[in-house]
């Protein structure tokens, strides 16, 4: 049962500081590479969209960039639960930092559970849970608990992926060969700032529930990076608005030396 706690502010202290960094940087690197910055404050914490690469260069619009924020995001969520606080999104803009993209506050005690220790280990890497007898059962349960407040998430089978206009052929060359995968199409009902962040939130999620059953997530934002790719695409195959990123789940890829061995 969980149980909290109503007190004053929190300061985080020096051990608590270096486990939310580190979670913050286990943000899939693939998607965009530096482009967010964090700041711990005494009793919260501050998330940044970089405006500019290494190179000087914006990305196109921001989309991709609010999306991976939201992903740092998620794993910051996480890691305070692990830590026994209940964090407090604020995703408001403020008029003196245009950039900050959210701000979380620990405000609430609140005692981690099963679910919460399962995630933050995920965030490693490591496999708590089994491996689902159905990939696509267990994708359905999935979506169904993660999507709302303006996001949609689709399970879609590999046929469905290649049958996507203008990017199912891309997406489906850069996963197995065979049909022992799904994907989870991740759309927003419009294309505000919020819903970007909220998109990239939910996203880490998936790819953090694949790992925690043993399975091989990848999440891709590249192949609806044009706008009208996007719009072409809205409400495909039962998707709610515009789609904004795909994650792949998979069964774990065996080396050549794992397939000779016999079980």
């Amino acid at each position: 049962m969980t149980t909290s706690l109503t007190g004053t502010a929190h300061v985080w202290s020096t051990e608590e500081k270096r486990i939310l960094v580190a979670a913050a940087r286990q943000a899939p690197k693939r998607w965009i590479d530096d482009v967010w910055t964090l700041s711990v404050r005494a009793d919260s914490l501050d998330l940044y969209e970089r405006l500019a690469n290494k190179h000087g260069a914006r990305d196109r619009g921001g989309r991709a960039r609010l999306i991976v924020c939201g992903a740092v995001l998620a794993n910051l969520e996480c890691a305070m639960r692990m830590l026994g606080w209940a964090p407090l999104p604020d995703l408001t803009c403020d008029v003196l930092a245009m950039d900050r993209v959210a701000r979380l506050e620990a405000r609430r005690r609140i005692r981690p559970v099963a679910v919460d220790f399962a995630r933050f280990a995920a965030l490693s890497g490591r496999r708590t849970k089994p491996v689902p007898a159905s990939v696509t059962t267990w994708g359905r349960e999935v979506a169904g608990a993660n999507e709302g407040d303006g996001i949609g998430i689709r399970v879609l089978t590999p046929s469905h992926v290649r049958d996507l206009p203008k990017v199912g052929g891309r997406i489906a060359r850069n996963v197995g060969r065979d049909d022992s995968w799904i994907a989870f199409l991740v759309s927003t009902a419009a294309e505000t700032r919020g819903l970007l962040v909220h998109a990239g939130v939910i996203a880490q999620r998936l790819l953090l529930a694949s790992t925690e059953h043993g399975l091989t997530g990848t999440a891709f934002t590249e192949p609806f990076d044009t706008p009208v790719v996007r719009g072409t695409l809205a409400g495909t195959d039962g998707a709610r608005g515009f789609p904004q990123a795909v994650v792949v789940v998979e069964q774990p890829r065996r080396t050549p030396a794992q397939k000779g061995r016999t079980p």
